[in-house]
């Protein structure tokens, strides 16, 4: 294949989008022309999981191919090791530009990813002092995080003022403006390598990092007025509290401190949550239109995905974090030349599958050490000897006292809880997650297989140790706090000065504003 021929490579990620929201996957209200013209055009995965439901992990797993346990990236405030090989460090080193553009969350000073080039409005800072020595309090039995209740009130309509994109973060306004401002770069990239200074033919790569539909729930009129008050499907089992559930993710939802709900509220954040969705559609739609236009979108890959879900009041919860389908499940559209148009593909992937298919598409070899495999011989039909079955996950952060990991395999859910009990979902005939078989006599061998199966993949309290460890829950004689210690009372010994004060979330400190670098 020629230099020339080397198709070019877009990588748009949303976040926090509900995996069933988009009008391809059927959905009775949702308006998303854009996304559903590009599921026509290429493929979209009905079971694509996020290796960890919440930001920096998820990102910092998909960027390197391996999973959150290989680069100790157990929540936000992570820092990842300036030695991992990114997907995008490897392009550039062989001569493919890699660009990037808006939300990717490295933590701290490491910003960049070995990306050829970036422009950066939000920054995650890193945790200092890291490993913590206070304990990640958020674990803790008792925390209430009182901003996520508030946040579902003040959901709803934005001020009409336009904006720079703030530091990509506003309580009021929400994050229209930081998406607006990088799809300008983005568009103003796709010009630039067509027909401006760097129209140079070679293939390049782009990642365009997109906020909607992450909370703030704050959208335009225009957006909010599709859908408020009747065209929202009521979330199932939205009990608050909700006695269901598992004890781990009822502790979930007692952190979350939601309180009772009521439709009118439910329908109001909903509303906008869905805004956010056709908001983010029309954005991904000016990026492909530009393609169009400067005759590159035939010859390029573009693959759409977000790094992980959103619960929206489905279980009586919100946000993200745990293993329901709503929370670790994510969009995945692929759409390539030559590849098939409109498949359906129901077998289980993750996003550390992402770097594997890059480098198929780049050419380049996958370094031994990465779990995932490329998208495209399942997008082409082919036989994948080596693909594993499964789709694994992990969570080691704030709102769940101890680590989880989930296994989707032969329609099946399993979740293995560190220190409790797991949870079984028959997804295929409970696809609304209701019915936990966990403790029903007949799934005993199926929960021993699965068990069997994922101390193969990691082994569960060896990794939970060590995450607990770098979040300060393991003290100095080895007592794990996340089952000695409650929130109150390690903010009393914050008080006494037994512990610093490290805050959950550390601040920003580094230079305001927006983060450039230029293509060498």
């Amino acid at each position: 294949m020629s230099q020339s021929k080397q198709p070019n490579i877009v990588v748009i990620c949303s976040d926090q989008h509900h995996p069933l929201i988009s009008g391809y996957r059927e959905h009775p209200f949702i308006q998303t022309p854009n996304l559903d013209a590009l599921a026509a055009d290429g493929a979209h995965f009905t079971r694509a999981y996020s290796n960890c439901p919440v930001c920096t992990p998820s990102r910092m797993s998909f960027i390197t191919g391996k999973y959150p346990n290989q680069i100790d990236s157990w929540f936000l405030g992570c820092p990842l090791d300036r030695e991992e090989m990114t997907w995008s460090r490897k392009l550039d080193e062989t001569g493919i530009t890699s660009a990037m553009f808006g939300k990717m969350d490295f933590c701290g000073d490491y910003q960049d990813g070995g990306f050829s080039e970036y422009k950066i409005i939000k920054k995650r800072p890193s945790f200092k002092p890291y490993p913590r020595t206070t304990p990640l309090y958020s674990r803790l039995e008792g925390h209430v995080r009182a901003d996520k209740r508030q946040n579902i009130l003040n959901a709803g309509v934005r001020e009409d003022i336009i904006t720079d994109g703030d530091t990509g973060y506003n309580q009021d306004l929400g994050f229209y403006d930081h998406d607006r401002v990088v799809t300008d770069w983005a568009i103003d990239f796709i010009k630039r390598k067509s027909n401006g200074t760097d129209g140079d033919g070679k293939p390049w790569a782009m990642y365009v990092g997109l906020m909607f539909p992450h909370w703030p729930y704050k959208v335009p009129q225009r957006y909010y007025d599709l859908y408020y008050p009747d065209k929202v499907v009521m979330p199932h089992d939205a009990l608050f509290p909700n006695d269901g559930l598992h004890p781990q993710v009822r502790n979930m939802q007692d952190a979350l401190g939601l309180g009772q709900l009521t439709e009118p509220e439910l329908r109001n954040v909903i509303a906008a949550y869905y805004g956010m969705i056709t908001a983010l559609d029309d954005n991904i739609g000016r990026i492909v239109a530009e393609l169009k236009e400067q005759g590159l979108y035939d010859n390029t890959y573009i693959i759409y995905m977000s790094d992980h879900g959103e619960n929206l009041g489905e279980h009586g919860l919100f946000y993200k974090q745990c293993s329901y389908d709503g929370s670790v499940g994510v969009p995945l559209i692929v759409k390539g030349p030559g590849l098939p148009r409109g498949q359906r593909i129901d077998q289980p992937v993750t996003l550390v599958d992402l770097y594997p298919t890059i480098m198929e598409i780049a050419e380049l070899e996958t370094e031994a050490d990465r779990p995932g495999n490329s998208w495209l011989p399942l997008l082409r039909g082919g036989e994948q000897p080596g693909r594993p079955d499964y789709a694994f996950s992990e969570y080691h952060g704030n709102f769940f006292k101890q680590d989880w990991y989930m296994l989707v395999k032969d329609g099946f859910k399993y979740t293995y809880y560190v220190n409790d009990r797991p949870s079984l979902f028959n997804l295929k005939e409970d696809p609304k997650e209701m019915r936990d078989l966990a403790e029903d006599e007949q799934y005993r061998d199926l929960l021993d297989r699965m068990e069997a199966l994922l101390r193969e993949i990691v082994d569960p309290e060896a990794v939970s140790l060590r995450a607990k460890r770098d979040l300060g829950l393991i003290g100095p004689n080895g007592e794990d706090y996340t089952l000695t210690m409650t929130d109150p009372e390690c903010k009393e010994l914050i008080k006494r000065g037994v512990f610093e004060d490290e805050p959950e979330f550390p601040q920003w400190d580094g230079a305001p504003g927006i983060w450039t670098k230029e293509e060498r």
